[in-house]
């Protein structure tokens, strides 16, 4: 009779790899999660920039902030004074313009709010802010952090 050599694996060290499985799991997935809000944020705030470049652009063609039509800075306009964003898949901020009168904005004295829409992946983050002077917001209430640098991050 031949032994053949015992072939697999032992149920002690099969523990051994899940555990360690686990132990980078634990570690790798809250670290994948914040990159991916942290992203999220960073397209939500280079579409702010892009809605503000609009808005100055269009002071530029009418000559004035009351003559410029919302729909002109909102491609994908849901109210008259707000979008979501992104404007295809699952909406993550809803974003408004104040102040507004009617469908037009009112004055030079702007601001752009993106506010998470609740329930959905960001709604933890807090809001986002921008001014026509480049003043940016992130947050609400006495958390609420207001600059001209990276307060966005």
């Amino acid at each position: 009779m031949v032994k053949r050599p015992i072939q697999g694996f032992s149920l002690i060290e099969l523990l051994i790899v899940v555990a360690i499985i686990g132990i980078i799991a634990a570690i790798a997935i809250p670290s994948y999660q914040e990159y991916v809000i942290k992203t999220k944020r960073v397209d939500m705030m280079a579409e702010m920039q892009q809605i503000a470049s609009k808005i100055e652009a269009n002071k530029i063609t009418y000559k004035r902030y009351d003559r410029i039509p919302l729909n002109e800075i909102f491609t994908n306009t849901v109210t008259g004074s707000s979008t979501t964003f992104p404007s295809t898949g699952t909406a993550l901020y809803n974003v408004t313009i104040m102040p507004v009168s009617g469908s037009r904005l009112n004055g030079r004295n702007w601001t752009l709010t993106a506010t998470p829409i609740s329930g959905r992946q960001m709604a933890n983050d807090g809001a986002l802010t921008l001014n026509p002077q480049g003043n940016k917001c992130r947050g609400s209430g006495p958390g609420k952090v207001c600059g001209f640098g990276d307060e966005w991050n």
